[in-house]
């Protein structure tokens, strides 16, 4: 017995010592400016001077009651998690479907839809930029397509659409690695049993392989919503926000608020601490539905 406590207490400090060096970090990088940031929140600090008065709850009250623009980017950011969310992980299943069953064509598909995500969205964003202002007005004088004359970057609802459909596209290759992992280790006897029991199409599908990929779905869900709410370099590469704040996302706000023309890094602060909740509160419930859903195999 009083070797097994030593050998416990021996494994316990060698896991201890293991971790410390992360931990470290951690506390250093994450935990003490976080916690730092939320005492900030309830200041006036502008970021520059050494002195800041405490004004407690002000800026929470001020930012949902007076900051209009707030709930504006509040509502956009909504809009943008809503449309990433849904059409990334619903694309990523069908085409993770499609490319298994796409014989030789298999490895070159992947490599085709991953490459994208190698890239950062800054690049992919400054790319798209140029495609929309200077590829598209010449593809509309060789073709005469009025899509290609459409102003993508200028209409305020079609910048929205533009902004989700770059991020999409740039994220795509991620939850298309991670839904064909998930279809890999689905067992093919459950399949094979299900095509003799005359499940096909959209039923063998719906019943038996969906369910499998939960796991898989759980992930790319969480990812994406985590993503989503914190969206701020293909914004702020394509369009800054604009045109007005038509796509200012919550992200940018804070930026625009804390380290813009502005300087009021306390009340920026205060929104950061409300977009960590609400991250935290969406993907505690995300998490919790969709692990209800998943099935041991």
């Amino acid at each position: 017995m009083k070797y097994k406590l030593q050998r416990d207490t021996r494994d316990n400090l060698f896991l201890v010592l293991f971790v410390l060096p992360f931990l470290i970090v951690f506390t250093i990088f994450f935990l003490y400016p976080f916690f730092k940031g939320v005492i900030l929140s309830f200041t006036d600090w502008n970021g520059i001077s050494p002195e800041y008065n405490f004004i407690w709850l002000k800026n929470y009250v001020d930012l949902f009651t007076k900051d209009e623009r707030f709930i504006n980017s509040l509502l956009i950011t909504l809009i943008y998690t809503f449309a990433v969310v849904v059409i990334s992980n619903i694309l990523g299943i069908a085409l993770s479907l499609l490319i298994e069953h796409s014989g030789k064509m298999k490895n070159p598909l992947r490599v085709g839809f991953f490459l994208p995500y190698v890239f950062s969205l800054v690049v992919v964003g400054f790319s798209w930029k140029l495609i929309f202002t200077k590829v598209f007005p010449d593809l509309y004088k060789l073709t005469g397509w009025n899509f290609f004359d459409l102003d993508f970057l200028g209409d305020s609802q079609l910048a929205v659409v533009a902004v989700i459909a770059v991020s999409i596209w740039q994220g795509l290759g991620y939850y298309l690695v991670i839904y064909i992992a998930g279809i890999q280790s689905i067992d093919s006897n459950i399949l094979e049993a299900a095509d003799i029991d005359g499940a096909t199409g959209w039923k063998k599908f719906w019943n038996v392989t969906f369910p499998l990929l939960m796991p898989s779905v759980t992930i790319c869900v969480f990812t994406s919503i985590a993503g989503a709410f914190k969206v701020f370099d293909a914004v702020f590469v394509l369009t800054s926000g604009g045109p007005g704040y038509a796509t200012e996302t919550i992200a940018l706000n804070i930026y625009n608020e804390a380290f813009g023309s502005a300087n009021l890094y306390g009340y920026g602060m205060a929104k950061a601490v409300i977009l960590a909740i609400i991250i935290l509160i969406v993907t505690f419930i995300q998490l919790h539905y969709f692990q209800k859903k998943e099935v041991q195999m």
